[in-house]
């Protein structure tokens, strides 16, 4: 079924070079397919974060070979949506892109609207806005880079399927698909694709083409639904890898942390050993030192009760004479 509404292509098969957090990683798939088919001189993404998104716009671009120019327009600094955030953020991303991607691909660190005046009238080929989702936010993104596309542009919307939290993104994509055709994929929060430009691809203009809620729709739906699902385990089971390595690091600092500790607690009882010995000694010393005064106040006592006695009173003029004759 998929076969009649778009050419399968390698790839809608890819395998992300970067997996983070991101609403948008059940759309990663779709994102290269369409990158492949349309084949963008110039790709802008409003709206960033992470990268998830971007960098696979870019991992395809360099798969397939594609003379396309990449920017990430973002001022890293996040929204009340979106939540609020530091450096860290674009720091890591910056890294990941110096390292990939450099070659044609470029991060901007700036509002939206700073940025429109570094593109042409007429040169952006593939947009994708996600930047803040409430409804004047989406509006105003997309008429002031409106004038930038191109005459084969195509416009991505995310989010088209939250209602909550002032998200509008549903409201304005119900208005301007309208004027111009689009197709919508409902899960990931929902993806927009908005065939702005009238000079499309044959597969981009087949896919536009496919009635709403009839088989051909829902199963280009479910097929790269299903994609996606795929690269979500992936990104689940490479987080639950990191935590374990994570918590094995843990465990392998606090084994090393109780090997010092039993290191310090051995000379510790090396030490109490010492101690302990010089302690007996010392007792030892001390209860002979007992005795031996015990000893003497024998001696004393003994000395102080003959003295005390009657016969050495009596006896006391015989002693001075014999020292006498001694003398």
């Amino acid at each position: 079924m998929i076969l009649d509404a778009v050419q399968p292509n390698l790839a809608m098969f890819i395998r992300p070079l970067r997996l983070v957090s991101s609403g948008w990683t059940g759309h990663v798939p779709f994102g290269a397919w369409l990158t492949a088919v349309q084949q963008p001189r110039i790709l802008v993404e409003l709206g960033s974060h992470f990268g998830m998104s971007y960098a696979a716009f870019c991992q395809t671009v360099q798969n397939e070979g594609l003379n396309t120019k990449c920017y990430a327009v973002d001022t890293w600094q996040g929204d009340e949506h979106a939540g609020f955030y530091g450096d860290s953020v674009y720091n890591d991303l910056t890294a990941f892109n110096d390292k990939h991607f450099a070659g044609f691909s470029r991060l901007m660190r700036m509002t939206f609207d700073e940025a429109t005046t570094y593109f042409e009238d007429g040169s952006v080929d593939l947009l994708h806005i996600d930047g803040l989702h409430t409804y004047e936010a989406v509006k105003h993104d997309f008429e002031s880079w409106l004038p930038k596309l191109s005459d084969r542009a195509i416009v991505l919307f995310h989010d088209t399927n939250v209602r909550e939290r002032d998200f509008g993104v549903w409201q304005y994509w119900a208005e301007v698909t309208k004027k111009y055709p689009g197709f919508e994929f409902d899960h990931s929060a929902g993806l927009g694709v908005l065939a702005v430009g009238p000079n499309q691809p044959a597969e981009v203009r087949k896919l536009l083409d496919l009635p709403k809620d009839q088989p051909g729709a829902k199963a280009v739906k479910e097929v790269f639904s299903s994609l996606g699902e795929s690269v979500l385990r992936r990104w689940e089971l490479e987080s639950t890898r990191l935590e374990l390595a994570s918590k094995a690091s843990d465990v392998e600092r606090v084994l090393a942390q109780l090997a010092n500790v039993d290191k310090e607690l051995s000379t510790l009882q090396k030490d109490h050993r010492h101690a302990a010995s010089v302690l007996s000694e010392r007792d030892v010393l001390l209860k002979e030192n007992q005795q031996r005064v015990a000893a003497l106040a024998q001696v004393e006592e003994a000395h102080r009760q003959m003295t005390d006695s009657l016969s050495w009173r009596i006896t006391k003029p015989l002693r001075a004479a014999r020292r006498m004759f001694k003398g």
